[in-house]
């Protein structure tokens, strides 16, 4: 019984350790799209790799694994083609983009 209770206390260890591990080599990227009423979403895409948010008030964040991403800024408006922004997350760096001005 003890040895089973041992076991699992290492298996779950283990995984909380994983976990944290692959936080702190995440990197970040902040910002704000203008006009905020016109944006809709932000997508982060990495190979089959992908991340959403949705801008609060035109500001948005977002963590990412290091590697070059290809940020998509979607719009809410009818025929209004999403703005791309390429960008490349170093292990453990802040990114602030700045104000991001959406396509017309």
């Amino acid at each position: 019984m003890r040895k089973g209770i041992l076991e699992l206390g290492f298996i779950i260890l283990m995984v909380i350790c994983i976990h944290a591990e692959r936080l702190l080599h995440k990197g970040s990227i902040t910002g704000r799209v203008s006009p905020a009423r016109d944006a809709s979403s932000i997508i982060a895409v990495r190979g089959n790799d992908s991340v959403k948010v949705v801008s609060n008030d035109g500001h948005f964040g977002m963590e990412l694994q290091p590697g070059n991403w290809k940020l998509i800024f979607a719009t809410n408006k009818y025929g209004v083609l999403p703005t791309e922004r390429r960008v490349r997350v170093l292990e453990g760096q802040h990114i602030k983009l700045g104000e991001i001005r959406l396509s017309r």
